[in-house]
């Protein structure tokens, strides 16, 4: 038996959520104005929302934090809180996602956290829960890229997550944009229903979760000083690709963070790939010019971009899969 319970978050559970997470800050515990730029150190009290964002996403502010809550509800997501002799000591957040094959219909584990960090009874607990609530909704795989979302290597591995794709991050010098083929601009404004029939090339978060984080609506106009998103939807040869971002005005250098939406008859076309990544660098350095422009794609993907001049993408970033047994009443 075990000392922890899990059950669903209720509003009250918010300040301790809230303190949780700020001891987890991404600058051990210090605070910024700007921690990416040479900000001066400040008390957490004076700080903006959009500036307590900058120290670890939405759970560094209780206003961010209760539209995130909020953004969970509205997505019919589940966010469950581990307790430890009536305190709060940890947090799993699922996201439903449907995606084309090979993800399919899946829960999205987007964050798993154990205070203290690391504490296993805590972990064990929480993907415990996080199984029964994918097997009651009758989907069948548990989906987390650890990196992101959190949790112990070895704790997913006994949990039964095993490899399900590899994601590597490059990324491209403005001096080193190379020459766009012709293309045509569909959209400047892509939704999520108009990129349905494509695959998201950067799969550290489902599509439309990631689509939403990117854009940052859910938070009510409280981040707009730290972010600026754009979109397109461009035809290159026979075929479509999307282009959704953000602008990081924080950083020293401004970067364009950009992911590629394409269809599955372009997926398996490295030479259109290698044209259709080309035309969505000058769209967007055209749209909101920058530094550098960054993006993750599938493993296999790298050498393509690689050819038109992007680097990196040497360390993996796994997406994990638990297969989920769903028995037919």
């Amino acid at each position: 038996m075990t000392d922890v319970a899990v059950r669903p978050l209720r509003d009250p559970d918010l300040p301790a959520l809230l303190e949780v997470h700020k001891r987890r800050n991404d600058f051990g515990g210090r605070w910024f104005t700007n921690p990416y730029a040479g900000g001066k150190e400040a008390r957490w009290e004076d700080l903006t929302p959009a500036q307590r964002w900058l120290h670890g996403g939405p759970w560094m502010d209780p206003q961010l934090l209760a539209l995130h809550v909020r953004r969970y509800a509205e997505a019919e997501g589940a966010i469950l809180v581990a307790e430890r002799g009536g305190k709060l000591v940890g947090e799993a957040e699922l996201w439903p996602a449907k995606e084309p094959l090979p993800l399919g219909a899946y829960l999205g584990v987007e964050n798993l956290v154990a205070d203290p960090p690391g504490d296993a009874a805590v972990e064990r607990a929480l993907l415990d829960a996080a199984v029964r609530e994918a097997a009651g909704r009758g989907v069948r795989a548990l989906d987390i890229a650890p990196l992101h979302a959190g949790g112990t290597p070895a704790l997913l591995t006994e949990a039964g997550f095993v490899l399900h794709l590899e994601n590597r991050t490059v990324h491209l010098e403005a001096g080193r944009r190379p020459k766009a083929p012709e293309y045509g601009v569909l959209s400047t404004a892509p939704t999520l229903t108009d990129l349905e029939d494509t695959v998201l090339l950067d799969h550290r978060e489902p599509a439309d979760f990631r689509l939403g984080n990117l854009g940052n609506e859910w938070s009510s106009g409280l981040l707009k000083e730290v972010s600026r998103p754009f979109g397109a939807l461009l035809r290159v040869r026979f075929a479509d690709i999307g282009v959704t971002g953000s602008v990081h005005t924080w950083l020293p250098e401004r970067e364009a963070e950009v992911d590629l939406w394409v269809t599955t008859a372009g997926l398996g076309n490295a030479p259109w790939l290698r044209q259709a990544a080309a035309a969505a660098v000058d769209h967007v350095s055209k749209d909101v010019p920058a530094a550098r422009v960054r993006t993750t794609v599938r493993s296999h993907l790298v050498p393509a971009l690689r050819a038109i001049g992007f680097e990196d993408g040497a360390e993996p970033d796994p997406w994990l899969r638990r297969p989920i047994t769903v028995r037919n009443l």
